[in-house]
């Protein structure tokens, strides 16, 4: 004989063979061979799926069988589901009903009790009771863990509350929190900012079950960047973007950039939109622009106030500098320069070179802040790039272009340069020669007409009377101009 106790007073009417209604009180019950009752304990997350068993593990009921789910509320038991034995099933008529009991699985001896979006009220004890050639009862404590803050939507800078509800409540369980998978220690908030937000965790054991509820923390502000702590890098010459991107909530038209811990006004080509995404554009990085900016703007409260939330980020700009011997033809020494930089930083040279279709190859030099060329020639014009490093990997890169002239000034000429160059010093001497030796003729030609003057007088009127007869030549063969009737001769 085995004996089972129940905590509870239950009172129904059921129809039997001879429809006479009877009062079954449930006290301290002695159940003999040939009935069954067992109780358990199911933990499970607020708004999962509680799967209550009931399982006939003996095989000791037989098929068709009547089932009756029932809860305990107070002093009084209320139906949640039930099936008789001729097949007629009770269910709510108003409400969708989230408790069912798959009828397909009697068959195999399982009368579990599925309830879909468990809430915390559904907490409670529940019976389960089996009738066939035996009877078979079965209670189940279930337990519903609930992860909630108070309250649930904060702003930046205001306090909230962790809290983990177990009901009903009980002892002998340990409690621990994690935030976004990472176990942490405190749970009461004093001054929130973003990286308090995201999936919070409830991890609840008893029993050597060990169950998770989780919350979502939503703060409203300014959702990137996280926190005061950004550094964004830029080249000179480059374009960057200022991240201010605010959440749900924003008063419009309070959005304000300004630089902080500097006198200079914003960047001639700096910009930003109205609205939520509030990130700023500097379009082209100029030196002077690094230092502090800080974005700031209002939200709507929980009780619809205004709130000032702002966020200051730094920007660091890299530039090359270049020295050289005065003379021109002395070593040079390359150097990435950071407006601000500190041990963690490391840099690295590359050379940068085009080939067909502007197909770019990038090649290591060397791992170092400053690079030093001894003699600059034309292999080394062109591109030259530095990358520098932080703990996080790459932050950014900056160029340098080689003056090809001012490498070809210190740089030896190609066989086909020198080739070119022959050929054009040889033009120009021929030229050179025929003009000095077409002066030298008519030099000699002159020095041999003053020494006859008879004939230079000769000479000048045989030329003179040339030119004449040409002139008078022309005059002939033009066309009579004026009276159709004159005839010329």
């Amino acid at each position: 004989m085995r004996v089972c106790l129940f905590f509870f007073w239950k009172v129904t009417t059921r129809r039997l063979e001879d429809m006479t209604p009877f009062m079954i009180v449930l006290g301290l019950a002695l159940v003999f061979e040939g009935g069954q009752c067992l109780e358990r304990e199911v933990l499970v997350a607020h708004g999962s799926v509680a799967v209550l068993p009931c399982v006939d593990e003996f095989s000791m009921l037989s098929y068709p069988t009547a089932v009756y789910w029932s809860r305990m509320i107070g002093d009084s038991m209320k139906t949640v589901w039930r099936r008789e034995k001729s097949g007629l099933e009770f269910r709510p008529v108003r409400d969708q009903p989230r408790a069912t009991c798959p009828v397909p699985n009697f068959g195999k001896g399982d009368y579990s009790l599925h309830i879909a979006g468990t809430t915390i009220e559904d907490g409670g004890k529940y019976v389960c009771e089996v009738e066939g050639k035996t009877r078979m009862v079965k209670v189940i404590m279930l337990r519903v863990i609930r992860a909630s803050f108070s309250p649930a939507v904060v702003v930046e800078g205001s306090s909230t509350e962790a809290m983990c509800d177990v009901s009903p409540t009980t002892s002998f369980v340990r409690v621990n929190w994690k935030r976004n998978g990472h176990f942490i220690s405190t749970t009461s908030l004093s001054n929130v900012s973003q990286r308090d937000a995201g999936i919070w965790t409830c991890q609840v054991s008893r029993k050597g079950v060990e169950v998770e509820a989780t919350a979502d923390l939503q703060v409203k502000g300014i959702a990137t960047p996280q926190d005061n702590s950004s550094v964004l890098y830029a080249a000179v010459g480059s374009s960057v973007s200022l991240p201010c991107l605010f959440t749900d909530g924003l008063i419009p038209n309070t959005v304000t950039w300004n630089r902080t811990e500097s006198p200079r006004p914003l960047p001639a080509s700096f910009d930003w939109p109205l609205g939520s995404t509030a990130s700023a554009t500097i379009q082209r990085v100029e030196d002077g622009d690094e230092g502090m900016y800080t974005c700031s703007g209002r939200m709507k409260g929980l009780k619809r106030e205004g709130i000032e939330v702002q966020r200051r980020m730094e920007l660091v700009v890299a530039r090359v500098l270049s020295s050289s011997a005065s003379s021109g033809n002395g070593p040079v020494t390359l150097t990435c320069h950071l407006s601000k930089s500190d041990q963690n930083i490391s840099y690295e040279w590359f050379r940068v070179t085009y080939g067909p279709n502007d197909t770019q190859t990038v090649t290591s030099v060397r791992k170092t802040k400053s690079f030093r060329i001894q003699q600059v020639t034309e292999k080394h014009a062109g591109e030259w790039m530095c990358r520098y490093y932080g703990k996080q990997g790459a932050l950014g890169n900056v160029t340098y272009q080689f003056p090809i002239m001012g490498a070809l000034k210190n740089g030896k000429s190609s066989p086909g340069n020198k080739t070119a160059m022959v050929m054009g010093l040889g033009f120009l001497f021929l030229v050179i020669f025929l003009v000095l030796f077409q002066m030298y003729r008519n030099y000699r030609r002159k020095k041999m007409i003053l020494l006859y003057p008879a004939m230079e007088t000769i000479v000048h009127q045989t030329t003179t009377e040339r030119e004449q007869r040409q002139r008078s030549k022309a005059k002939m063969t033009e066309p009579c101009v004026g009276d159709p009737k004159s005839v010329c001769v």
